[in-house]
């Protein structure tokens, strides 16, 4: 898995945290951005099977929000 910060809108900096190949757990710190909007992706290798879970929803402009920590996807 690859995780990838996005700066966007202004945003002065994406300051990571972790080294590579250290492990991490749920909930570590891996990095920060400093000032301005932002956003993130993951990125999994071929054959990763990720179940999303959008509470009954659909994507569009009448979804409501999910809560921060709320469980976004499982990985299998």
């Amino acid at each position: 898995m690859a995780f990838v910060s996005v700066g966007m809108a202004e945003c002065s900096s994406n300051e990571v945290t972790v080294q590579p190949g250290q492990h991490v757990v749920k909930g570590d710190q891996i990095g920060m951005f400093h000032f301005g909007g932002s956003t993130h992706l993951l990125i999994f290798r071929p054959g990763v099977d990720v179940t999303f879970d959008l509470r009954g929803q659909k994507p569009s402009l009448e979804a409501h929000n999910i809560h921060v920590k709320d469980r976004l996807a499982v990985v299998s």
